[in-house]
């Protein structure tokens, strides 16, 4: 296994009910891995003008003191959830996806973490998401954190990750993460392949394959378990995360960088947006299409 750290968490926030959710996970890789916290928040922000004729209102940006403001506000905010936890907060002017990725890269951030609301229908087609903006673009690995209704108020935690494979490197990138996880936070990981032929021999002979497409060092220091399962990959796997109980989800995402536009495949994000527990999405990134594996981590294509 590769070293493995998380020193620099970045969270980016909107003041949202969820957005507190996120950052009770936040604290827990913070204390467990005694990594920096960040508090940003980035949005195009506007004011009223005063005294300015006319009918329509008029608008200037945020000047410094107003974002000096911004921040008390998000300090505010944050104060119960990360009391006793030292954190940055930081809030700019600006278009939330650009500057959360580029406020991660300048950071050097090790992992984002970052709340979904859930979205559906028209509603995400018209506000889009940030989140999935954010993994389309972004370098590190991302958590975004979902809580059903019926527990917006339960306490953080990791016992049981679920990792999704396909024998990709991209999912490959995805166990290795898992499984360090799992060290740390001392639980069991179960690796789940999603084999899609209405195969029975085809799904037994995965069963080896899984086996042994699994790294002895991943083995001999973590508890592992595999299940292999038929069906639709996106489906599948949201189903088995609720059968287990598993409590956080890792899946790799395969970026294809072609004429500077970075995708990742409509499996992932679906995972994502329908998940009722934490998604830990590891990017795997390739330099053409051409070069991307035939099948990709849980399907991951081109969209």
């Amino acid at each position: 296994m590769r070293p493995f750290q998380i020193k620099r968490i970045l969270v980016p926030t909107d003041l949202s009910q969820p957005g507190l959710v996120a950052l009770r996970y936040a604290r827990l890789f913070a204390e467990r891995f005694s990594a920096g916290v960040m508090i940003f928040y980035a949005d195009p922000i506007f004011f009223p003008a005063s005294g300015v004729g006319g009918d329509m209102p008029s608008y200037v940006a945020a000047t410094p003191a107003q974002l000096g403001e911004l921040e008390k506000e998000i300090r505010a905010y944050a104060a119960e959830t990360l009391a006793g936890l030292p954190h940055e907060v930081l809030a700019v002017g600006g278009d939330p996806v650009p500057s959360i990725v580029l406020e991660a890269n300048e950071r050097r951030a090790d992992l984002i973490v970052m709340a979904t609301h859930g979205l559906r229908g028209w509603r995400r087609a018209i506000l889009g998401s940030v989140t999935e903006g954010v993994l389309h673009q972004g370098k590190c690995p991302v958590l975004s954190v979902s809580r059903p209704e019926e527990r917006p108020s339960a306490a953080a935690g990791v016992t049981k990750i679920l990792c999704p494979i396909n024998f990709t490197d991209a999912a490959r990138d995805a166990l290795d993460y898992a499984a360090q996880l799992a060290v740390t936070f001392n639980c069991e990981l179960i690796v789940v392949h999603v084999v899609e032929e209405p195969d029975p021999i085809r799904a037994a002979v995965a069963e080896e394959d899984v086996r042994s497409w699994i790294e002895p060092s991943i083995q001999n220091r973590c508890t592992v378990r595999e299940i292999v399962l038929r069906g639709g990959a996106a489906e599948r796997v949201l189903d088995c995360a609720e059968d287990i109980g598993a409590d956080l989800l890792v899946i790799g995402a395969q970026h294809k960088l072609f004429r500077d536009v970075t995708t990742i495949g409509t499996t992932s994000e679906r995972v994502v947006r329908f998940a009722r527990m934490p998604v830990l999405t590891v990017p795997h990134a390739v330099e053409t299409a051409a070069t991307a594996a035939p099948k990709e981590a849980l399907k991951v294509r081109a969209g």
